[in-house]
C-alpha cells in the first residue's frame, strides 16, 4: 500500500455560492449537508430546521424544495439523500433531530413524504437491485446498536442493531440486496470500528473488516465499496460486496468524509489542506483543488454539470438560532476532461 500523495494544486480558487442561503435562521448544525444530483444539474444544500433547498445554476440562487400541495414539511438536519438510479425523480432523505428520519420524493423534490415513524438518521440505504425498492435500512444516529430495517418500503420499521457491537456507533449502512447488508461503525465512545456485514437480514453480524466505517461509504460505478476510516486514517476497498476488503489507503492522507465519484471513474475526497483526487483506487492521491476555504469543511461533492467541486461548513451554538455562515458553500471549477 502506497499512501503517499504528490502534485501541484491545480489552478483557480474557491468562490462563495451561498448568496441567499446566508444567514437563514437555523440552530447548531446549520449547514449540514450539500449534494449534487448525478442526472440533472441539480445542487441540494440541506440545512436545519430550514429543508432542503436546490440550485441549477451551480448556486447562485437557491429555491426551497418540499413547496408542492400536500408536501410533508422537513425540518430535521438533513444528513443524507439516496437517489434512485433508474428513476430520475425519486430519491429518499435522511436527518436528524426536530421531525422525522426518512422522508421519499418521486417527483423531484417537490413533494415528499415521512416514511414511518423513525427519527433521528444519520444515513438512509435502499435495496435497488429490488424494482420495488422494498428494503431500507437507516442509521440511528447517537445510538448503540440502533439499525433501522423496513421491507415494506418505509412503512414499518424494526431495530435489527442488536447484534452490532456495543459502545459505538454502527450507524452508516449499505445496501447490498434484501438480505445482504453492511454498516460502519466510528468507533464514538470507544467501541469498535470497522465495517459489519449480516447475510440474513441483520438476524446476525460478523466483522467484515477493522478499516473504515466512517462516513456514508461509495458505491462506485465498478461495483467497489470505499470507505474512509475515522480520524485521517485512510481509506479500505471492496470489489465482492463487502466480504474481503485491502486497505488502500494510509493515515494522514485524507480525512474520514465519505468520497465520490468523478464521471471518469477517479474519486475524491478532502485531505487536510486539498480535496484529494485518485486515479488507481485510492492507492496514491494529488491535490484537485486550491487550498480548503476553511478548515473545518466538512464534506465534498462533485457536479458533472457544473464542472466543479463544492465544499461547506456550518456553526454550532446553544443561545437562540444559529445562522448560516455567509460562507457556508463554496465551489472551486475543476474540469475532470482536462485535469
Amino acid at each position: 500500500m502506497d499512501s503517499g500523495s504528490g502534485g501541484s494544486p491545480p489552478p483557480g480558487s474557491w468562490v462563495n455560492v451561498t448568496n441567499n442561503l446566508a444567514n437563514m435562521a437555523s440552530q447548531c448544525g446549520n449547514m449540514s449537508s450539500v449534494f449534487a444530483k448525478p442526472d440533472e444539474d441539480l445542487l441540494i444544500a440541506g440545512i436545519a430546521l430550514d429543508g432542503l433547498w436546490s440550485s441549477n445554476n451551480g448556486g447562485m440562487t437557491w429555491q426551497p424544495m418540499g413547496a408542492g400541495s400536500g408536501s410533508a414539511v422537513i425540518t430535521n438536519r438533513p444528513s443524507s439523500l439516496a437517489y434512485d438510479p433508474t428513476t430520475p425523480g425519486r430519491f429518499w432523505e435522511s436527518g436528524l433531530y426536530n421531525s422525522g428520519g426518512v422522508y421519499e420524493t418521486t417527483d423531484d423534490g417537490n413533494t415528499f413524504a415521512q416514511l414511518g415513524n423513525v427519527t433521528h438518521c444519520d444515513l438512509v440505504s435502499v435495496d435497488f437491485s429490488d424494482p420495488s425498492r422494498q428494503t431500507i435500512l437507516a442509521g440511528g444516529h447517537d445510538q448503540s446498536q440502533t439499525l433501522y430495517r423496513s421491507t415494506d418500503g418505509g412503512m414499518t420499521w424494526n431495530n435489527v442493531g442488536g447484534g452490532l457491537p456495543v459502545n459505538t456507533n454502527c450507524t452508516v449502512p449499505l445496501v447490498i440486496d434484501s438480505q445482504t447488508h453492511l454498516v460502519g461503525c466510528a468507533g464514538y465512545g470507544g467501541g469498535a470500528v470497522g465495517v459489519y456485514r449480516t447475510t440474513d437480514g441483520g438476524a446476525t453480524w460478523g466483522v467484515a473488516t477493522t478499516s473504515g466505517g466512517s462516513s456514508a461509504p461509495l458505491r462506485a460505478s465498478d461495483q467497489s465499496i470505499y470507505w474512509a476510516s475515522p480520524g485521517g486514517q485512510g481509506m479500505t476497498r471492496s470489489t465482492d460486496n463487502g466480504q474481503d476488503w485491502t486497505d488502500v489507503t494510509g493515515s494522514g492522507v485524507i480525512n474520514g468524509v465519505s468520497p465520490v465519484e468523478l464521471p471518469d471513474g477517479r474519486i475524491a475526497t478532502l485531505g487536510p489542506n486539498y480535496v484529494m483526487i485518485s486515479a488507481d483506487h485510492g492507492i496514491t492521491w494529488k491535490p484537485a483543488s486550491a487550498m480548503l476555504p476553511y478548515s473545518d469543511a466538512v464534506g465534498v461533492v462533485y457536479s458533472s454539470q457544473q464542472l466543479a467541486f463544492y465544499t461547506w461548513h456550518f456553526t454550532c451554538g446553544f443561545n437562540g438560532p444559529v445562522p448560516v455562515p455567509s460562507d457556508a458553500v463554496m465551489k472551486f471549477a475543476f474540469d475532470y476532461e482536462t485535469n
